[in-house]
């Protein structure tokens, strides 16, 4: 471990993106250094409970992931979120409020990095997903809509000096990574331990995605309906995306929130939209996991794949039938191979937290400028990776 570091986490509303930060941040807290965090207010809740101040997007965009919105108004409002360089003024404004060594940028908010990276402010990414998968984007339709918006994704992508991916390198095999990024393994939420489903019914935990996607209340109802023929116990989160009174859920119990660590140490299944944050915490359980992603365009259809190829889970289109969700919870639920995978995948996740490894390079990578601490007027360098 190096000198403990006083670190400003910039963000956005994406659901599972949050989780990791968190993670990150108290790592940070634990060895002696501060983390604070610049975000969208729907954010604040979360943020304070888990013990760190919070500061409000003000020069930025205002951004709710649970607002409802159709395919193109989703992309339009993500990728003009993506790209405000607005949120890079309001983290030059908090950074220069207080001690700041560092500011650690949600990967997705491309404009920020570029405004801190621009003013040289020591900057480190976290992409709480898999590289490979902005890689693929820089090429397609979302790098496409950002060359519009005036961003460069791969080359704002590769600027900063440290980017943590809070994945295993088992999930994207072989995918060359730039200098400075580094797989830092997945952050635990909480502490894993190895799922012990007790005798009887098993459990099956359901849980899309917190961001409100078209179609996701009509797949949440298939999943039931299919659930609904199987002896298993059922328990659903919605969260903010979907009222629970729409769902027709006999015999399930739907929480709008509930911690899914209460849950995942006595569960046999989970049911989600392929979010790496969801499905890397159910495999951190040993659990195995059915992919049903939400969006064409997300990193879902990506985290879908690298889950069947590992063969810990499947993965469904969102518009499976019931008939056919039902067979493949059934198939996961019985004992077989993917059982033996998922229990030898959690084993690993639970040998070290990511959040010690990316605190790790946060120390190492930390500017030390005269009298501790950068702000934009004194910006630190970035030590070489």
């Amino acid at each position: 471990m190096g000198d403990p570091v006083d670190a400003l986490f910039v963000t956005m509303d994406a659901g599972g993106n949050l989780p990791p930060a968190l993670g990150i941040a108290g790592e940070i807290v634990r060895r002696g250094g501060t983390a604070r965090f610049l975000g969208h207010e729907p954010q604040r809740a979360a943020i304070e409970a888990a013990g760190f101040r919070f500061a409000p997007v003000q020069l930025g965009r205002g951004y709710e992931s649970a607002a409802p919105r159709g395919t193109v108004s989703a992309l339009r409002d993500l990728t003009a979120t993506f790209a405000d360089r607005g949120i890079g003024a309001d983290a030059l404004r908090v950074a220069g409020s207080g001690p700041t060594d560092v500011v650690v940028v949600d990967c997705l908010l491309l404009g920020a990095i570029r405004t801190l990276v621009d003013a040289g402010v020591p900057t480190v990414s976290l992409v709480h997903t898999l590289w490979s998968f902005f890689q693929k984007e820089t090429r397609g339709p979302v790098g496409a809509i950002m060359r519009t918006r005036g961003v460069r994704m791969r080359r704002v992508l590769e600027s900063p000096a440290l980017s943590l991916v809070t994945v295993r390198g088992e999930f994207e095999p072989g995918v060359p990574l730039p200098p400075g990024v580094h797989h830092t393994g997945v952050v635990w939420q909480g502490v894993p331990r190895a799922a012990k489903p007790p005798a009887g019914r098993p459990r099956v935990l359901v849980s899309l995605s917190t961001t409100r996607f078209p179609g996701q209340e009509k797949a949440l109802q298939s999943i039931l309906d299919g659930l609904a023929g199987l002896d298993v116990e059922t328990v659903v989160t919605t969260g903010p995306a979907i009222d629970p009174a729409v769902l027709r859920a006999p015999g399930a119990t739907v929480h709008r929130y509930l911690d899914h660590g209460a849950v995942m140490p006595e569960a046999s299944l989970v049911i989600g939209h392929g979010g790496h944050s969801t499905t890397s915490r159910a495999l951190a359980y040993g659990l195995p996991v059915l992919v049903m992603p939400m969006h064409p365009l997300m990193d879902q259809p990506a985290i879908g794949q690298a889950v069947a190829r590992l063969g810990v889970g499947r993965t469904l289109r969102k518009s499976a039938k019931p008939a056919a969700i039902r067979a493949a919870a059934a198939d996961l639920l019985a004992g077989g191979p993917h059982r033996a995978a998922a229990a030898a995948l959690g084993t690993a996740i639970r040998e070290r937290d990511g959040a010690a490894v990316a605190a790790d390079l946060i120390e190492s990578a930390a500017a030390r400028p005269p009298g501790r601490g950068a702000s934009p007027g004194q910006p630190g360098q970035p030590a070489a990776t």
